[in-house]
């Protein structure tokens, strides 16, 4: 019986003693017992020979400034069909009623202040001219030899305006109408003119939104100093519409949208052996793209070629 029992107590000491073994093993990996030992995330990495450094560009991550803007698409307007209170216009009517006798001027023509249009028969004066009270263009004739007209009375047989200064109405989303307010500067491209900036400012919101499109229109008043804009032409629009905002951001070419749609980016501290970093994107402006997490200020990055070393990546291996 005491030899039982002493076999016993040796066993329960031999299985305590591998029990704190294993504790302290697990405690020197960090780990507890029974637990995979832990690891830490760790960044894909390529490293480039001498040869194909000239591949890529390498430079330390810079702040830019973004603007904050809303683009949108209009037209060229000036007659203004759609609204009907055009100012920038001058409706020249007689001073008095009667037939016109004579029309001076086409539609299109450049006029002086002073110059004839037209001229009216009168029962007190059979030839009165009427001249045009401003410099600028004839942007309507509604004038026939023997018309009868009346001072006020519309349509007034000439209009003449001053076209150094067009319309562009445009329309914008609803879910947008908040950030445009009257006298943001608007830059405004046309397809006749690639490359050419005209700029102008908001001067009026229109106060209903389309029920079918849900948009809102705006109009802007764009500087147009040597005529070269026509009404009717298609017109695309930028409204910064928030102070500029300063970032961290890498030129496009040194970012890569991965096939499973995430943005990464390539840093190094070697020049040598570039790491993968998944980095969060924001807003793109003139080929650069704002990086909200995920870069630091003054690290090494790629700046052009990181589709090259993506591509490395996920190259398979060769024998």
């Amino acid at each position: 019986m005491r030899n039982l029992r002493l076999r016993s107590l040796n066993a329960r000491t031999a299985t305590v003693a591998v029990l704190i073994s294993t504790l302290v093993i697990a405690s020197m990996r960090g780990g507890s017992a029974g637990s995979a030992p832990s690891s830490q995330p760790t960044e894909a990495s390529v490293e480039l020979q001498p040869s194909q450094l000239p591949t890529i560009k390498i430079q330390p991550v810079e702040s830019y400034r973004f603007s904050i803007e809303k683009k949108g698409i209009g037209n060229i307007d000036f007659d203004n069909r759609l609204y009907f209170d055009n100012t920038l216009s001058v409706q020249v009517f007689p001073p008095r009623e009667g037939r016109i006798v004579k029309t001076l001027a086409e539609l299109g023509d450049a006029i002086q202040k002073g110059e004839p249009l037209y001229t009216i028969a009168t029962p007190d004066d059979p030839a009165l001219v009427v001249p045009s009270p401003v410099s600028g263009q004839v942007t309507s004739v509604n004038a026939v030899p023997g018309l009868f007209v009346q001072s006020g009375k519309a349509p007034a047989p000439y209009a003449v305006a001053d076209v150094s200064t067009k319309w562009m109405v445009g329309n914008v989303p609803e879910s947008d109408s908040p950030a445009f307010h009257i006298g943001q500067t608007v830059k405004v491209t046309v397809l006749a003119y690639a490359g050419r900036v005209f700029e102008g400012k908001i001067t009026k919101i229109y106060p209903t939104i389309d029920a079918s499109t849900h948009r809102v229109v705006i109009r802007s008043e764009v500087a147009d100093l040597k005529n070269e804009l026509r009404a009717g032409m298609l017109a695309e629009f930028v409204v910064r519409v928030q102070d500029a905002v300063e970032s961290i951001a890498l030129p496009a070419n040194g970012t890569v949208r991965e096939p499973d749609g995430t943005m990464t980016a390539w840093v190094t501290s070697d020049r040598h052996r570039f790491s993968q970093r998944v980095i969060k994107t924001g807003l793109r402006q003139e080929g650069r793209i704002q990086v909200l997490d995920g870069l630091q200020r003054g690290e090494l990055a790629v700046t052009d070629g990181g589709i090259f070393l993506s591509n490395m990546l996920q190259a398979p291996p060769t024998d």
